[in-house]
């Protein structure tokens, strides 16, 4: 080797390791940059694919509920009277606004009455005290001429045809509140107040 002496090369290890670096981390971030960017752009188009569809029932229902409420229209016409009957009346339907107002206005004229198909509510049903409510003592029928016993202590019942029926053994062994008037109730009719 003919020549001058040349010195030796030097591996800048330093600069190496910081571009090794810079570049990891610039490619780190323009992935990171590239997902963000795609997933909001198809995030969207991705949600309507998983659940696509999903509220239309919704959406219909709650409309078509709102539509009823909100609609004004006489309902079916009530079926011929028999004879001898008074015709029913005709029946709409209004605006749930409107019905509020009406039912407010009706109960200032007269609490009494908020069901006018079941007529005024003047028979009380539990006492009038704080608290929770407890039942006003049923009314004592009058026993019926020539029958022995009252109606309220005896356990078989009589019908219109004179069978007897009794209650079953779980009706008359309830060990509630509700027993009397549960016992009261047997045979079962369209209200539990014992008929004479």
């Amino acid at each position: 080797m003919s020549g001058p002496k040349r010195n030796p090369d030097k591996l800048n290890s330093i600069g190496i390791v910081v571009v090794g670096i810079c570049g990891a981390v610039l490619v780190y971030v323009s992935i990171v940059a590239l997902q963000a960017f795609y997933m909001d752009d198809t995030s969207d188009i991705q949600t309507m694919a998983d659940y696509g569809g999903q509220d239309t029932a919704h959406k219909s229902i709650r409309a078509q509920q709102l539509d009823n409420l909100q609609t004004y229209a006489p309902k079916a016409a009530p079926a011929a009277p028999k004879e001898g009957e008074p015709a029913a009346p005709q029946t709409y339907t209004i605006s749930i606004d409107d019905a509020i107002r009406l039912v407010v206005d009706s109960a200032k004229k007269d609490p009494s009455n908020l069901v006018p198909a079941n007529g005024p509510a003047v028979t009380p049903t539990v006492q009038p005290i704080f608290g929770r409510p407890k039942l006003l003592a049923p009314p004592t029928p009058a026993p019926a001429p020539g029958a022995s016993g009252s109606f309220s202590r005896s356990r078989a019942r009589s019908s219109e045809n004179g069978a007897t029926s009794t209650p079953p053994d779980a009706l008359t062994r309830i060990s509630t509140r509700f027993s009397a008037v549960a016992s009261n109730c047997w045979p079962r009719r369209a209200s539990c107040t014992p008929s004479s």
